[in-house]
Parts: C-alpha cells; structure tokens; sequence
C-alpha cells in the first residue's frame, strides 16, 4: 500500500528527493564499468546494482553521497546480492563484504546530520 502525503508532504518530500534522479543517473553509468563488490559479477548498469550503504530515507543528509554507494548484482543476476544486502540482518552479515561495508559505516555516520536511533545501525553490529 502507497503511504498517502498531503499537497504540503509531497511537496517536502520532493525537495527532499531533488538530487536523487541525477545521483542515479551519474552512478549507472559507473555501474556499466563496474562488477559486484560482493560476488564479481558483471554489471548491466540498471538502477537495482546501486544499492545505499544507510538508507535513503532514514538518512536525507546523505542520501546522494557518493560514499553511501555500493555497487552490487540485482535480481536480473544469479547472486541477487543487493537483496541480500538490504534483508535481514543474517543475509547482510553472510556477505563477503560485510566487515569491509561495516568500516564505511562507521566513516559515513560522521557526514550524518539528522538524529537517528540506534537501532537501526544494529543490523552493522554498530553501538
């Protein structure tokens, strides 16, 4: 079910989205030079190989940071690690990437301005 904005909301939540097509844009062109950092897959250069090291909507104020990228297969591959990398948190932790990924984590939390909850970090074994 699509969550419902007001006039008001949706036009927060489009100034808020403003960098994404360009962002996304700018990386498929990398992804199409690119292999899966996981598996080593080659990459098409579809918008689902580019995956969001923290989540785009829990974390605005880096949400079109080059550092928030991760190049990984999707479900057009055999591997499918983008979904595994957004699962659950056992999925996440049974990639080859994980401890590496974690290192960036801790890195890119400090481009973070919003507040956040901790919780979400717990999935990167992060307190």
């Amino acid at each position: 079910m699509l969550k419902k904005y007001s006039k008001k909301g949706l036009e927060k939540r489009k100034e808020e989205r403003a960098c994404l097509p360009e962002f996304f844009q700018r990386h498929i062109e990398i992804a199409r030079t690119k292999s899966c950092e996981n598996c080593g897959d080659v990459l098409i250069g579809d918008v689902s190989e580019i995956a969001h090291k923290l989540p785009k909507s829990k974390f605005k104020s880096i949400q079109c940071d080059n550092d928030n990228v991760t190049f990984l297969c999707s479900y057009k591959s055999n591997n499918n690690c983008h979904s595994k990398y957004d699962g659950s948190n056992e999925q996440l932790q049974c990639l080859s990437i994980f401890s590496e990924e974690r290192l960036k984590i801790l890195k890119l939390l400090e481009k973070v301005t919003e507040k956040y909850n901790w919780k979400i970090l717990e999935r990167w074994k992060i307190e």
